[in-house]
């Protein structure tokens, strides 16, 4: 399990996320999770994706 998170980037990508996804509220996003593992899944879920859909979301950012 990941435990490492890139603080720098995550501003970026929590705004294209809102951006693609208007769903997702700043609480949704919000580092509060024990890993980044965790947090993808809320996400995932919340916007109807699998984890790895995210992922690769993500990564197109």
């Amino acid at each position: 399990m990941d435990t490492e998170f890139d603080f720098k980037n995550w501003g970026d990508i929590m705004m294209n996320l809102k951006n693609k996804y208007p769903q997702l509220t700043n609480a949704d996003l919000m580092w509060r999770h024990e890993t980044k593992d965790d947090l993808y899944k809320t996400i995932a879920n919340k916007i109807g994706k699998t984890k790895n859909e995210l992922i690769a979301v993500i990564q197109s950012f």
